[in-house]
């Protein structure tokens, strides 16, 4: 942390300086973790033949899978392009950060998914009450972190080294989303309009629960378990109490980075249009 406690110094002190401190170290934290320090899974080779695999599901956990946080477990299985080969590969979906950097099993290393950079990344950068973890329905997960010099929970993605860029999967993926919750010390909060352009869009694929009881319910929980002075600073999501649909912005969001092809494609997240 020492080194990237510098870097965020240095950014701070250059010509282009972030609106506080905060801003400053999670930027170079997604950089760091992206560029650095974990390495994508995807595409797995076959640890027998060394040979592509393919996806044929999820298997239960082991114990000792179990153990490490593991509630599901991706089977990849060799496709035999180098031979005859009944090689395949487990991969864990971890949620204890330790155990997933270290998979003796597999003897694969700082490998992850986009599951698990979610785990690591605030730790021992924020406090536990400026930390929010971010689900979304349709399969991807996100930080978020208060920033104090621009008075609102900022977006953080580190598995695409993005940070305030609520809109990368509306806009960049073309990701059609629903449910969007965001998840602290302090409770819940639908932040689901605050990360899409079109919010009557997203409204029509919302069918688990009458509107807006979903969005309701989480935001009493998040606020009755604060004080009156935490709920005044902390509760300012993304967009304002997730009501406000966000305006198009003039910079076009990127395309999603990680990942193979065919897998974003399958995913609709190959950008506009691609389911």
């Amino acid at each position: 942390m020492e080194r990237i406690r510098a870097e965020a110094t240095a950014l701070q002190q250059s010509d282009s300086p972030l609106a506080c401190e905060q801003d400053a170290l999670a930027q170079v934290l997604v950089h760091w973790f992206k560029h650095e320090y974990f390495k994508w899974a995807d595409p797995i080779k076959c640890p027998r033949c060394a040979g592509p695999t393919s996806a044929s599901g999820m298997v239960p956990p082991t114990p000792y899978e179990r153990s490490g946080g593991a509630g599901r477990v991706e089977l990849h299985v060799c496709r035999g392009e180098n031979g005859a080969c009944d090689g395949s590969f487990r991969f864990p979906r971890y949620k204890d950060p330790k155990r997933s950097q270290v998979s003796d099993e597999n003897a694969y290393r700082k490998m992850w998914g986009m599951g698990e950079f979610v785990h690591v990344i605030p730790k021992g950068a924020f406090s536990l009450h400026d930390l929010q973890l971010v689900w979304n329905k349709e399969d991807h997960v996100w930080n978020e972190y208060f920033s104090p010099g621009a008075g609102r929970w900022i977006h953080t993605d580190s598995c695409e080294a993005a940070r305030d860029q609520p809109l990368l999967y509306d806009r960049g993926w073309g990701k059609k989303m629903s449910y969007i919750f965001a998840f602290s010390i302090d409770g819940a909060s639908d932040m689901s309009r605050g990360y899409v352009q079109n919010s009557n869009e997203m409204l029509q694929r919302r069918k688990d629960a009458p509107e807006p009881s979903p969005g309701r319910g989480a935001r009493q929980d998040h606020r009755s378990s604060t004080t009156t002075s935490d709920t005044a600073e902390l509760a300012q999501p993304t967009c304002p109490e997730g009501e406000t649909e966000r305006e198009a912005e003039a910079a076009a969001e990127p395309a999603r980075e990680s990942g193979t092809q065919e897998w974003k494609e399958a995913r609709g997240e190959a950008g506009p249009g691609s389911r």
